[in-house]
C-alpha cells in the first residue's frame, strides 16, 4: 500500500466507511511504519477529537485510511469497528 501519511493534514475530517463522521485530525504521529508495509507496535497513526468539545480522542492507524478527498479522510472500517476497537481508543504507549 502507498504511504499516504504525507497527504495527511490537522483539520482534516475522518469519515468510516458507513459515512459517520468522527471528528477532524489534531495531530499526526509518524512512527517508524512510515513507508513501509510492516505494521508495528509504532504505527504512523491519526489523533482525532471528536465528541462534545472533542474531549474523546482516537488514535486511528494509517493502515486503516482508504483514500483522501480534498479535505476528508475516508476510512476502510465502520463506525461500530471503531468503536469497539479498545486499542484505538487509547494513546499508543510510544508517543509521549
Amino acid at each position: 500500500m502507498e504511504d499516504i501519511s504525507h497527504q495527511l493534514r490537522e483539520g482534516m475530517e475522518i469519515q468510516t466507511s458507513d459515512g459517520t463522521k468522527l471528528g477532524k485530525i489534531s495531530e499526526i504521529w509518524f512512527g517508524t511504519s512510515v513507508g513501509g508495509p510492516i505494521h508495528s507496535e509504532e504505527e504512523t497513526c491519526v489523533e482525532v477529537h471528536r465528541g462534545f468539545l472533542g474531549r474523546d480522542h482516537l488514535f486511528l492507524p494509517c493502515r486503516v485510511i482508504s483514500g483522501i478527498d480534498q479535505n476528508t479522510v475516508m476510512l476502510s472500517v465502520d463506525a461500530e469497528t471503531v468503536d469497539k476497537t479498545a486499542a484505538w481508543h487509547q494513546k499508543p504507549a510510544w508517543i509521549r
